[in-house]
């Protein structure tokens, strides 16, 4: 098995070179690129969008673990390199964890790829020249643009009758001014991107339909975006699916997790026990994504809630499909490569902002002394600079028996987090 390389930083800029590239002689066919701006891509029309290589780093290290020694997935590219402590923990772990490729000005050292090159992407948008320069690829684009419109996906729901509760939808930001135009009966609205991250939504008053937005995301672009009434969300779940060629095929179910205003904060791998309601309620919906996506292959989900109507509660099947990688996938495909019986596997993001925990990784091995979990960093808790990253990706291992309601365990394990490394 190939050893685990961790610098020691003699000179700078030699030093850096021997990082992403430790063996001369290395050769690569198969590249793994993993792009969770993706919808920042599809916005823009433009790959490696400025200003977001930081928040990506998190997923870009999560596939140096996936991928492992072996290159299972190919070579990872990267933007930066995770810090050593992040490689010196993993080591002491018994991991050994590859080098990244580094990505500069949409461009990889040519010298190391070989035809016929295979890349993979969490999101497909682009192409690899033998050159090392990446570029857009105009039928993925297409392609991936077409499924992934939050207005395309509403446009099928309506006319198919799978929605649960309306929904409008806006070309661009002159069309959403006409909102002001409209007669709702709900009290708080959710305005999103076309093409935007979790998260990145505006809640919006019935008096302020058709303003301006005060989100800065709405203002520096003029692009569509869909209006839902905001319900309360009781339970979020998502259907892990494989595709190919339009013949799409279940894998697995999740439960995710969030806050009361819908942002995103973790994945448990669900349980039968936990699922089997919503399993049975979701019955054939697979064979009706055929007729959105006839031709689709690759990886993708469904996400979906439970939110209360009066003193009804209510499934809402599609809220969105994400014809791409997830942060549910990644811990699906940890599950499976490393696989465990008899415990549950858990991926949470945890603050980090207490800057006086000189060496975070040292409390994860404590974390475990008392406990039958293992816990491991998927992302590193400092930058390559040594600047503190303000979320931190953990996996969570833990024995079935000690996961009777995974919601409060998570709430549980989050507010540990919160007291050791988020003050």
């Amino acid at each position: 098995m190939p050893t685990l390389y961790i610098s020691k930083r003699v000179h700078p800029i030699l030093d850096r070179e021997k990082e992403f590239f430790p063996d001369p002689h290395r050769i690569m066919t198969r590249i793994f690129r993993p792009n969770a701006y993706f919808e920042e891509e599809l916005l823009t029309g433009d790959i490696f969008p400025i200003g977001l290589e930081g928040q990506n780093a998190v997923v870009e290290s999560c596939f140096l673990v996936l991928t492992g020694p072996e290159k299972s997935l190919g070579d990872i590219v990267a933007h930066s390199m995770p810090e050593e402590s992040w490689y010196s923990y993993w080591k002491k772990k018994g991991w050994s964890i590859p080098t990244p490729v580094r990505i500069f000005q949409k461009q990889i050292q040519p010298e190391f790829i070989s035809e016929p090159i295979n890349l993979g992407e969490w999101g497909r948008i682009s192409r690899l020249s033998t050159e090392g320069y990446f570029t857009r690829d105009s039928s993925s684009y297409d392609e991936s643009s077409r499924l992934s419109s939050k207005i395309q996906q509403s446009i099928w729901k309506l006319n198919n009758g799978i929605e649960e509760f309306p929904t409008w939808t806006f070309q661009s930001e002159e069309a959403w001014q006409d909102a002001k135009n409209l007669t709702l009966n709900f009290s708080l609205y959710v305005r999103k991107l076309d093409f935007g991250f979790s998260g990145r939504h505006e809640f919006v008053l019935p008096v302020d339909l058709g303003s301006p937005s005060k989100k800065d995301f709405f203002k520096t672009r003029n692009t569509g975006s869909i209006l839902e009434p905001w319900v309360d969300r009781i339970q979020d779940f998502s259907l892990l699916f494989t595709a190919k060629e339009g013949d799409f095929e279940l894998e697995a179910s999740t439960l995710l997790l969030s806050n009361s205003k819908g942002k995103y904060s973790g994945t448990w791998i669900a349980e039968v026990s936990d699922t089997e309601l919503y399993l049975n309620q979701m019955e054939g919906i697979l064979e009706r994504l055929r007729e959105f996506a006839p031709t689709y292959s690759g990886f993708g989900s469904i996400d979906s809630f439970i939110y209360r109507e009066g003193a009804n509660l209510r499934l809402r099947k599609i809220s969105e499909v994400n014809f791409r990688w997830t942060m549910g996938r990644v811990l699906r495909e940890l599950q499976k490569k490393f696989s465990l019986p008899g415990y549950r596997d858990l991926a949470l993001f945890v603050s980090h902002k207490n800057r006086n925990v000189r060496d975070p990784y040292s409390k994860l091995f404590d974390w475990e002394k008392n406990r039958s979990w293992q816990i491991f960093p998927l992302s590193p808790f400092f930058s390559e600079s040594g600047k503190p990253n303000p979320k931190v990706l953990l996996w969570f291992r833990i024995p079935k028996t000690e996961v009777r309601d995974p919601f409060l365990l998570a709430d549980e394990i989050a507010g540990m987090s919160r007291a050791t490394f988020g003050s």
